[in-house]
Formats: structure tokens, sequence, C-alpha cells
């Protein structure tokens, strides 16, 4: 199981505010955690939320384990270190904060390989690591890490407290706030996807419902996009991302909300507060998604959409009309939760009514024929 740096059962007890089983047990020491109940050996700490291990706690193996408190007097003594937590998933947070090994980071100060611009604002407390480019009149707040490789344009703002992975190119003119963690290889305000033809394209075309379609060659003009992005604070965006920025304004992702790996956020899209966005979604063009809304992994919106407040959006669903808020939506196109589930469970009974309703005709076209024979038609 992976290894942690070592730490006493009390202390780690204290530092996710839980309450140890007996003192007995204070100087035990853990440094492995189990991924799972069903994987833990007698050397880890073991988290055990779900009422399935619960039930069958005797047959897990492990030195110590994590428990819920409301099951506390519904469970005998336990021969192991255990501590009793309020919200188990939320002491997962706080202890691997507590027990995770130290990971590089560029130290404080300018790497040699770096080039910083003469008119670039760069904190003393900042870390840049090897070959990282810093343009003109850009800005970078205290105590950010600039990991090696990074290139921010010019006339950027990077708050304080950031964290920039390897790799990860942010264009010119963006604005990102504080305590925000861009991963490797992300693209912050690359150009968005605009174009335009001389004539009407058939794009265009179909859009009104007409079908005459030019099957001759049609010139796509790339339409400039002068605008740019803005990251609010505390957000985070994942790896190999990439968010364009607007063809006139900002593309924008809202305070608070975190951004998964191999997501596409179009020109001039703005993205609410506190949303989670999970990975491979896309979004097209001028689409507005409502604060602490949810997306599940693969999700596609057409363009110029609008997503209310709290809405969820389920995975692999494809978005191509606006929603309200408070709104659960799934499938292809996408329906109201309970609206597709009426509609696949009636495509489920459909083998069998179109079966029944087979021996039916079946059935009655026996007695049409009994019925014309003794009426003596078609005889």
């Amino acid at each position: 199981m992976p290894k942690v740096l070592p730490k006493t059962i009390k202390e780690i007890a204290e530092a996710v505010d839980g309450e140890l089983n007996s003192d007995s047990f204070a100087a035990v020491v853990i440094d492995s955690i189990a991924s799972s109940p069903d994987t833990s050996t007698l050397e880890d700490i073991v988290f055990i939320y779900e009422q399935k291990y619960i039930k069958n706690y005797a047959n897990i193996k492990a030195k110590a384990a994590i428990i819920p408190l409301a099951a506390k007097e519904k469970l005998p003594p336990l021969p192991i270190p255990v501590i009793w937590a309020k919200r188990p998933r939320l002491v997962m947070k706080k202890l691997l904060e507590f027990l995770k090994p130290s990971i590089y980071s560029p130290e404080k100060g300018k790497h040699s390989t770096s080039v910083i611009d003469s008119l670039a604002k760069v904190d003393s407390s900042v870390s840049l690591g090897a070959n990282v480019f810093v343009g003109p009149s850009s800005k970078i707040g205290k105590n950010s890490v600039i990991y090696p490789n990074v290139f921010i344009g010019a006339n950027i703002e990077i708050g304080e407290n950031c964290i920039i992975y390897s790799n990860v190119s942010i264009y010119d003119y963006c604005k990102i706030g504080n305590n925000v963690i861009i991963h490797s290889n992300t693209v912050i305000g690359s150009d968005g996807y605009s174009y335009v033809t001389e004539d009407e394209s058939n794009l265009e075309k179909i859009r009104k419902g007409d079908v005459n379609l030019n099957f001759a060659r049609q010139i796509q003009c790339k339409i400039p996009t002068i605008g740019n992005v803005i990251i609010e604070d505390d957000v985070e965006v994942g790896a190999n991302t990439c968010v364009d920025r607007g063809t006139i304004g900002p593309t924008v992702i809202g305070a608070g909300s975190k951004v998964d790996n191999l997501v596409q956020v179009a020109h001039n899209c703005k993205i609410g507060k506190d949303c989670l966005i999970v990975g491979q979604v896309g979004f097209a063009g001028s689409v507005e998604l409502g604060d602490r809304s949810i997306v599940g992994g693969q999700a596609g919106f057409a363009d110029n959409l609008k997503l209310g407040n709290d809405v969820v959006i389920l995975a692999k669903a494809g978005v191509h009309s606006d929603i309200p808020d408070r709104s659960v939506y799934m499938g292809m196109p996408a329906t109201p939760y309970m609206e597709h589930f009426k509609k696949d469970k009636a495509m489920k009974r459909l083998p069998r009514k179109t079966e029944k309703l087979e021996e039916q005709v079946k059935a009655l076209e026996e007695k049409m024929k009994l019925l014309e024979e003794k009426l003596g038609v078609g005889v």
C-alpha cells in the first residue's frame, strides 16, 4: 500500500479531529494507507465508511481503521486502533494532507535558466523553475510556484499562492486569481474556433433548414480572437485541458470551480462559481453554466446555451437546449432525468410488447380465416 510519513495514531486522530477508541493505542505508528478495505493489509490504516464494510468489519485486515461516529454504538469493542469520525470522507482529505510525502517543488527565487522580461513584475517570494518564460508587463503574485518549462506571455496577471505545473502555456492578457492550480500541459487563452466563409456556408444553410447545399470548396476565414481568459480565485484546472480566449470579451471560469483533465472550454464560455466539470467534457462557444453545477464525463454542449444554477448533467449527455435552475438531465439528446428513465423503461418493454402484439395479430388472422371459411368468403 502507499507509504506515507510515519505518524502515531494519536497524532493522526488529533490532526483529523477524530476520537481514538483507546489511549492504549496512542503510540501505534502508521506509515501506510489502504486504497480500499478489500485490499487492506495488517500494515495499513483503512477508511471504513460504506455500510457493507461496517457490517463485515471483522473480516477486514488492517492495523487501524477510521469509521463513522454514527456506527460507534452499533459495533462491539474493536481490538485495533479506531478513529471515530463525524465525516470520514472529509477526514480522508485532512489525513492525506497530514501524511502526504514531500514532492518536488522549485526553490524560491528564479532558476538560472528562466527568462523574465525586464517589464515583468515577479514577487521575490515566487518560485520559478527551469526554463520558465515570463513575458513583458506580466505580474506574478506572492508565494506562487511556477514549475519548469511554463510559458507565461505578455500582460498576464497571476495572483498569490498559485501553482502552475510544467509545460502549461498561458497566452497574452489572461488573468488568473489567487490560490489557482493549473496542471501540466494545459493551455489557457488559445484562439477560439471561429471561422467564416465569404458566401453562406452549408452549416448556416442547414441551420435554416435549407438543404440546397454547395459542394464546391468553401474557404474558411479565421475570425481573430481579441478577448482573454479570466480564471477566478480557488479554481483548479486539470491536465491537458484547453480554455480558449473570448472572441470579444472574456472566457470566464468562476471562483471555486474544479475542472478535470481533457476538458474543452470554448471561446466566451462562462462557467459559474463552485462548479465541478469532469473529464472529457466539451463546451462549444458562448455556453453559460450557472453556479454550483455538476457536469459528468464526456458530456457535450452545443453553442450559445444557457444553463441555470445547481444543474446536474450526467455523463455522456448531449445538451442542445437551455436548461433551467435545479435540473438533472441525461441522455442524447439530453432530457430531464425522470423523463429519460420513463423512455428507457418503455424501450425495454418494447420487445415484449412487440412479441405479444405479433401473437395477437397471428391469433386474429386465424380467427379471420375461420370466419371467412364459414361465410364462404374468398372460396
